[in-house]
């Protein structure tokens, strides 16, 4: 952590005293505001919804998709012969 060096503020200051006054009133000011920091939305998230390991979430994944009977595939559309005799022709 930093050293804060606080100046007086009465008497004659220079601009390098204002500045470290400056500067540790910023301090100052930030450490209150990360003391009073409220929750992120991360950290909310997690609260509500219990966080899981993806490795678990992707194993019981594949194994549901492999308990899965095969869907029937779409069959091939057969075409049927142009002529009555089962001649191939050019238009066929």
């Amino acid at each position: 952590m930093q050293q804060i060096t606080y100046l007086p503020r009465t008497g004659k200051t220079n601009s390098k005293m204002r500045r470290y006054a400056a500067r540790g009133e910023l301090m100052a000011r930030k450490a209150v505001e990360v003391a009073n920091r409220g929750r992120t939305t991360e950290e909310i998230w997690d609260s509500i919804i219990k966080p899981v390991d993806e490795t678990d979430v992707l194993a019981n994944l594949l194994i549901g998709i492999k308990d899965i009977p095969d869907v029937q595939r779409k069959q091939p559309r057969l075409r049927k012969p142009i002529m009555s005799d089962g001649s191939v022709t050019a238009r066929g």
